[in-house]
């Protein structure tokens, strides 16, 4: 099956900066992580890990200057070690390219520029990597904001080797095996009898260059040290279930590059008070009937706490009262707000005491008013129509 464009797959134009092809990779990363599929049916969670994997082979052609120069001038061809003239260093002739293009498809070699940036880029300064997390927040917090209190397990750059992974300097060689260079030179016969020239990843030093003969006693040679670490997270008000990010909170970079960042994806508990309707609270609240007949005062609990309104006279089941700008923020930073509707249900008593039976029969007699024979009234020709 041919391959997906890289530029579609990210979803981003061809002309498209390194910031825009880094910012749709890291939101479409997010969004298809395996991690977030650990519940899903096995059809979802394969479907989700191809995805993931597609997405990570487009970022890393689109974001790296070479392979996205080839990409753009000979297409998918130009990813797997395509060369336009010439051969490898110190080769000439497109037929050996052409051969070890054909083995490294048999024998899964990757291509001689994947191996000579893996090698160079081995002791150069990169960011850290980042860290997503899952966050739950309870509906007041989810609108109000709050700050919460983590503790994470960071990797940090240790300071006894300054991640070289030795005891000291003088424990540090050159490969003897590559000579330094972090590659080593392969020659194999081709199906045709020829030579072909690949270069591959030092076995010896993992393409470093160096090796180690005694490690850091600090961090094993590792170059990180765990390290646990207490996160204030500022959840900002308004922030309603989106996705938020800290930057440079994360994992320490490589030899002093900056740190990676920290994405924690939100998602808000339901409620069984606050009904949430777009940027418009909902509530209900029972009333007595005399409360709706009378207009009397009664207690809401808002938000921001207990509060008293007073309910208009006369009012009916499921009337409703507003505060206006008391509901949802419209955003993250907003100050404007949505409403807040309470909806009134009014409660009629099953039992009476023969007191107060008294008294309402004296009301009824005296008020003259009765719903049901002005409905009949005004209704008795209904059979006819």
């Amino acid at each position: 099956m041919a391959k997906k464009d890289y530029y579609e797959v990210l979803g981003v134009s061809k002309d498209a900066s390194e910031a825009e092809i880094k910012k749709a990779y890291h939101k479409l990363a997010l969004k298809y992580h395996p991690d977030r599929y650990a519940g899903k049916s096995e059809n979802e969670k394969k479907a989700a890990e191809e995805k993931f994997k597609e997405i990570n082979e487009a970022h890393s052609v689109l974001s790296d200057k070479e392979k996205r120069q080839n990409y753009d001038r000979y297409g998918h061809a130009g990813t797997e070690g395509f060369q336009a003239s010439g051969g490898f260093e110190g080769f000439e002739g497109g037929a050996s390219s052409i051969f070890e293009d054909i083995f490294n498809t048999f024998f899964g070699r990757e291509s001689y520029s994947q191996r000579t940036r893996s090698a160079s880029s081995e002791w150069e300064p990169r960011k850290g990597e980042d860290i997503l997390i899952k966050f739950t927040l309870n509906f007041k917090e989810s609108v109000l904001g709050t700050t919460h209190q983590i503790v994470l397990e960071l990797d940090k750059a240790c300071t006894n080797c300054k991640q070289t992974g030795a005891y000291s300097d003088k424990y540090i060689s050159k490969c003897s095996t590559c000579k330094g260079k972090g590659i080593v030179q392969m020659v194999q016969k081709s199906f045709f009898g020829e030579n072909i020239y690949t270069r591959t990843t030092c076995p010896d030093c993992q393409g470093r260059g160096q090796t180690i003969t005694k490690k850091c006693p600090v961090c094993l040679g590792k170059r990180f040290i765990k390290k646990k670490e207490t996160i204030s997270i500022e959840i900002p008000r308004g922030v309603q279930g989106k996705q938020l990010r800290m930057r440079n909170a994360g994992n320490d970079g490589w030899y002093g590059a900056e740190k990676g960042d920290i994405y924690i994806e939100i998602e808000v508990k339901k409620h069984r008070y606050f009904q949430r309707k777009g940027n418009d609270i909902h509530v209900e609240i029972p009333i007595s009937f005399l409360d709706a007949i009378l207009g009397n005062c009664v207690e809401v609990i808002t938000l921001e706490g207990l509060e008293k309104i007073k309910v208009p006279v006369g009012t009916q089941n499921d009337d409703y009262y507003t505060l206006k700008n008391r509901g949802c923020y419209l955003g993250i930073g907003r100050s404007s707000r949505g409403d807040f509707y309470i909806h009134f249900q009014v409660i009629i008593p099953r039992r009476l005491t023969e007191e107060t039976k008294e008294t309402l029969k004296k009301i009824d007699q005296g008020s003259n008013w009765s719903p049901n024979h002005d409905f009949i009234e005004k209704n008795k020709g209904i059979l006819k129509e």
